[in-house]
């Protein structure tokens, strides 16, 4: 059996652990896999854990019955006489930026929207991309539309048409406007879309 606790990790990798375990708890995730899949999940979860912080407890051949592994900063994992322990590290406070959750943006517009100097950049971009489905493994991009608005300069406005090798359902060209005959047309490749 294997437990991996997170803290203050992205919902992205938490999300990518649900489909190897089964979150019993906010944070606390439980599964059964080889000792392969957890050394490839581990380096996943170190990869993607940004400022966040991860444990996983497994079982092993040891006198203990299980081992286990931290990103702990504060913490380091030591081996005393084949038993696991952790030791506290002496650590000065960390440069972590704050201010980049949710609520933080939220209280900065808000304080902008007031008028008070936030710091916070003047322009707005809205990204709209249309694609063939909901499915990001099958169905690919149609359109990308973007809308750019700085303080003093006004819009500017972004729009390609992208071609695609996938047929285009009925409700897709219903919802968007766009058929196949007009993608063929003027569309062009994504490559040259994203440059």
């Amino acid at each position: 059996m294997i437990v991996i606790a997170l803290s203050k990790v992205p919902a992205s990798l938490r999300g990518d652990l649900t489909k190897w375990c089964q979150e019993i708890q906010t944070g606390i995730y439980v599964g059964r896999f080889s000792a392969r899949i957890r050394d490839l999940l581990w380096e996943r979860i170190q990869k993607n854990i940004g400022n966040g912080e991860a444990t996983i407890v497994y079982t092993t051949n040891n006198e203990l019955g299980y081992a286990f592994r931290s990103t702990r900063e504060d913490r380091e994992v030591v081996n005393y006489d084949g038993i696991p322990l952790l030791m506290h590290l002496e650590k000065p406070p960390s440069d972590i930026k704050h201010g980049f959750s949710d609520a933080a943006k939220f209280h900065h517009a808000k304080q902008a929207r007031k008028g008070k100097e936030t710091g916070m950049t003047r322009t707005v971009v809205a990204l709209d991309i249309e694609t063939t489905g909901l499915n990001s493994a099958t169905d690919e991009i149609i359109s990308i539309g973007a809308v750019k608005s700085t303080k003093g300069r006004g819009l500017e406005r972004f729009y390609r048409i992208v071609r695609t090798s996938k047929q285009i359902p009925p409700k897709i060209v219903k919802l968007t406007g766009l058929n196949q005959r007009k993608v063929n047309q003027e569309g062009i490749s994504l490559e040259v879309a994203l440059t």
